[in-house]
Parts: structure tokens; C-alpha cells; sequence
């Protein structure tokens, strides 16, 4: 891909290219667009305390697609996952307090293996630049090494089994605004550091082989794991977990045969810029359903199907053009793994469209609250909808020329149909099924397994508090100074001056690595 645009100071370098321009529209329009909304939906008193951390992730999550170097883009990745535990936090219930502390627990182990794998190919390259790491690892003794560090790493961001619940905990919690950010773009910067860092075309064929089982069975566990969940943005968790896991299997279509590399990537940002507006409007679609009554709600609830079938790729929706693009890029490999792959890859659609009948269930089962004013979030919900549906239609790319060339065969077509209408007949049979199969829906709360660790941490503290009480009255005074303490400087931080300046301060800091 040709690069355009370089610029950068000192060892900070960003610059724009096929792929970064591509992130950078999804990231730039998805962040702004569910700002306005937060702006729009969160109450007066709590905009400051929600922007300080908005803001901040929302310069990182933009700046880290054009990042060039490995310093700029481990410190964008930073400046956008660190903050993002004070938008899971900010209903302060002990619930979301959890959940925070669960993804700043996760996003510290992330961080550290990023860095680690970013300084081993960087002693490979003797350089920064993104390109060059990326090129130098391949047949050297530190490839396996690296590989393992970023599959680890970005499997911990974008959701990979065995910790898939690491989104359900992400999207449960805060505002909806904050939400559909973090489901449309936070997540989608893991796809974008799979194209960035990954080797490609110079790993074992086995690579390719693990690599692809791995984001199988993400794509099929973590769709179970939503059919059983409780609640609609934890079913949406899942699904993202789900599709990402589809992504996996696309970046590996690249770690083995250089033939396929320019295939994969293509399928990893289709799938990333279909799914990030797709989830976007799913997030602030039940949102918008929640504030309407009546006739209005019951069409926006005939308009928030619209993402929804387009997530299980029927014809004509934008998931049908991600699911030719991945479809394409493994087809260009040989051997069983990938040709069993390709086989599964229409079975996905399965578990997506039974995901997706799940959330919509729930959402049209929630209780219905007194109507609150919704013009305004109704019309930027209308904005992201019919974006989602368009943008890889018209993108000007070539990852979307097969599906567009195929979109009224009539093999493609019934290709694209028959995993929903599977889904359908599925979810109507299990109207009859006995009462304890049906009772298994709602059994896994979001968050599945960390939920549990979470549980056993805290059991492990109660089992070591009766030594540590002796000494806990002693430290009482000098923890509620310091908690006093903490409060008082997260007041002054949420200050409008305090949040203005940091925006302005980030936002200039930019500029000149731009220009430079």
C-alpha cells in the first residue's frame, strides 16, 4: 500500500495509507458521533466527570490509525484504553466499579505484553517504524516469541476465548454514548494492530492453522455464551467477541502465504468498518428504544433490526460484503484447517442471527419507561444507521468488488439467507422445549469467567483478612485521608477548566507531531 502524508517529530512519526485512512474514518466518525450523543443523553451535572476520560480516548483511539512508529502507537494505544475504565465506572454502582476494575486489571496485562512484543521486534528491526518491525521478525529465533506476545495481547483487546467477557464488561456499563464508542471503535483497534504487527506471509503453516482454530472457536463459543446472557448490551458483548473472532481468523489468513496477505487485510478492515457502524447503531438503538413509547417505539424497533440482520450478512447488508471478503481471503489457502474453516464460515451466521434474536427479545421485552425527550439522539441514531448501511457498499476499496459483482446471484443470495432462517426455526422450537432448557437462558452473567476470578480474588481476601484486621484499624486513618484525598483531586480534575485543558493541550500536542 502506497503511504501518503508522513509526518511525525523526533521518534514520533504518523502518516496515512490504505488501511490507516480506512480506521481513521471508522474511528474519527464513530468516537465524535457518540460524543455528541453522550452530550445529547447524559445529565448536565455528570458531562464533566464522563468527558475528562471521553476526551482523552477519544484523541488516542483517532491518532493510533495513522500512527507510523512503534512509540506513537503504543503510547495512542495507551492515551485511548487507560481512560476508558472511567467510562465503564461512571454510573458508580459496585457493579460497574467491578467491572472497571476488571478491564483496568486486564488492559495493565495487555499493555505489558504489548510493549514486550513491540521491544523485541524493535531489537530485531533496529528501528521503530511500524513497517519495518513488522518485516524484520520474520525467520528470526524471536518470531514465535513475538507472534505469542501479540496474539495474547490483542486477544485480551478484541475479545478472544478464554476471555471473551472482557466486552460484555466493557458495553454493560455507562452511558450509551460511551458505550457505542467503545463497541464501534475501541475494539476495532485491536483489528487495526493485527494488520499493523502481526508477520505476515513469513510464519510456519501451522501459525496460520492454530491461529484460525483459536478465532473459530472464539467465533462459535462466544455466541453461545451471548445466547445465555442477561441482558441486551451483554449479548452485544458477546456478539463483538463473536465477529472478532472472524477477524482473528482473517489476520491469520496472512501469517503463512504472502499471496493472501493483501486478501486478509482487506477482510479485516471490511469486517472492522462493517461491524463498528453495525454495533454502533445497535448500541445507540437501545438506547433510543428506551426512550420512546408507542408508535415511535415500535418503530424504532422495526429500524433497529436493520444493523442487526446486516451483523448475520443477509443479502444487500454490509455484513454480506465482510463475509465475501473473508470468505475471499481464506479461500486462498490450501490445506484442511483452511478448507474446514471455510466450510464453518456460513455456520457463524448461525450463532450471530441467534445472538441478534436474543438482544432484540430483550429489548422488546424490557418494560416500558416514560417517554423521554429523544429528537435529538433519535436523528444521530438515524446518522450512524444509515451510514452502517452504506459506507462498505461505496467504499473505495477492492475487498467489497466480489461481494458487489455477486450480490444477486442467486447462490450467494441463498448462501446469505439460510443461517438466519436456521436461527429462526432454531429460536421458534425452543418455544417448546421443557421449562429447564429455557431457564438456561440467562444463566451467564456478563462477563462469564472473569466474573468468577473475580469472586475467588475476593474469597482469597476473606480467607487472608483475619490476619491483615489486626493492622487494618491501625491504617484506618491513613487510608481515609488518602481516599479523602483522591475524591478531592477527581473533583478538581472533572472541572470544565480542568478537562478543557487537558482537550486543548492533547489536541496541540497532535498537531505539531503531525506537522513537523
Amino acid at each position: 500500500m502506497t503511504e501518503i502524508l508522513p509526518a511525525g517529530i523526533g521518534g514520533l512519526t504518523f502518516a496515512l495509507d490504505d488501511v490507516s485512512t480506512s480506521f481513521i474514518a471508522l474511528f474519527a466518525f464513530v468516537w465524535i458521533l457518540s460524543g455528541v450523543y453522550a452530550w445529547f443523553t447524559v445529565p448536565t451535572g455528570d458531562r464533566a466527570r464522563l468527558f475528562v476520560y471521553y476526551l482523552p480516548a477519544a484523541i488516542g483511539g483517532i491518532a493510533v490509525a495513522a500512527a507510523a512508529d512503534a512509540v506513537s502507537f503504543y503510547l495512542c494505544f495507551a492515551l485511548m484504553a487507560i481512560p476508558i475504565w472511567g467510562l465503564i465506572a461512571h454510573p458508580r454502582t459496585h457493579a460497574s466499579r467491578r467491572a472497571a476494575a476488571i478491564y483496568l486489571t486486564l488492559t495493565a496485562v495487555s499493555e505489558a505484553l504489548l510493549l514486550a512484543a513491540l521491544v523485541l521486534m524493535a531489537t530485531e528491526a533496529d528501528g521503530l517504524a511500524l513497517t519495518a518491525l513488522r518485516s524484520a521478525v520474520g525467520g528470526t529465533p524471536t518470531a514465535g516469541y513475538v507472534t505469542t506476545l501479540l496474539l495474547l495481547s490483542l486477544g485480551l483487546k478484541i475479545g478472544t476465548l478464554p476471555a471473551s467477557g472482557i466486552l460484555p464488561v466493557m458495553y454493560a456499563h455507562g452511558p450509551s454514548g460511551a458505550a457505542a464508542a467503545l463497541a464501534g471503535a475501541s475494539t476495532k483497534v485491536g483489528a487495526l494492530a493485527l494488520v499493523r504487527l502481526l508477520p505476515a506471509g513469513v510464519m510456519p503453516e501451522g501459525w496460520t492453522s492454530a491461529v484460525m482454530v483459536i478465532g473459530c472457536a472464539t467465533a462459535f463459543g462466544a455466541a453461545v455464551l451471548g445466547v445465555l446472557t442477561t441482558t441486551p448490551r451483554a449479548v452485544l458483548g458477546y456478539s463483538s467477541a463473536s465477529q472478532m473472532g472472524l477477524v482473528l481468523v482473517a489476520a491469520a489468513a496472512s501469517l503463512s502465504t504472502p499471496e493472501a496477505i493483501g486478501l486478509a487485510h482487506g477482510a479485516v478492515v471490511a469486517f472492522s468498518l462493517h461491524h463498528g457502524l453495525a454495533k454502533g447503531a445497535l448500541m445507540l438503538g437501545d438506547d433510543v428504544v428506551a426512550r420512546l413509547s408507542g408508535r415511535a417505539r415500535t418503530v424504532a424497533l422495526a429500524a433497529l433490526a436493520v444493523p442487526a440482520i446486516s451483523l448475520v450478512g443477509v443479502p444487500l447488508s454490509s455484513g454480506f460484503v465482510a463475509k465475501y471478503a473473508l470468505k475471499d481471503a481464506v479461500h486462498a489457502l490450501h490445506g484442511p484447517v483452511p478448507e474446514a474453516v471455510y466450510a464453518l464460515i456460513p455456520f457463524t451466521a448461525i450463532g450471530t442471527a441467534a445472538l441478534m434474536i436474543r438482544f432484540y427479545l430483550l429489548v422488546r421485552r424490557r418494560p416500558q419507561q416514560p417517554a423521554t425527550p429523544a429528537r435529538t439522539p433519535t436523528v444521530l441514531w438515524a446518522v450512524m444507521l444509515t451510514v452502517s448501511v452504506v459506507a462498505v457498499w461505496i467504499w473505495p476499496a477492492q475487498w467489497n468488488t466480489h461481494a458487489i459483482e455477486s450480490a444477486f446471484d442467486v447462490g450467494s443470495m441463498w448462501s446469505a439467507i439460510w443461517p438466519a432462517l436456521t436461527a429462526i426455526a432454531g429460536a421458534y422450537i425452543l418455544r417448546f422445549a421443557p421449562a429447564r432448557v429455557r431457564r438456561l437462558a440467562g444463566s451467564v452473567p456478563p462477563g462469564d469467567v472473569l466474573h468468577t476470578a473475580a469472586r475467588w480474588v475476593r474469597g482469597l481476601d476473606g480467607l487472608l483478612g483475619a490476619s491483615r484486621r489486626s493492622t487494618r484499624e491501625s491504617s484506618k486513618d491513613g487510608r481515609r485521608r488518602m481516599r479523602d484525598l483522591l475524591m478531592s483531586t477527581e473533583r478538581r480534575l472533572v472541572a470544565w477548566t480542568a478537562a478543557t485543558t487537558l482537550f486543548v493541550a492533547l489536541a496541540i500536542l497532535l498537531i505539531l507531531l503531525s506537522t513537523r
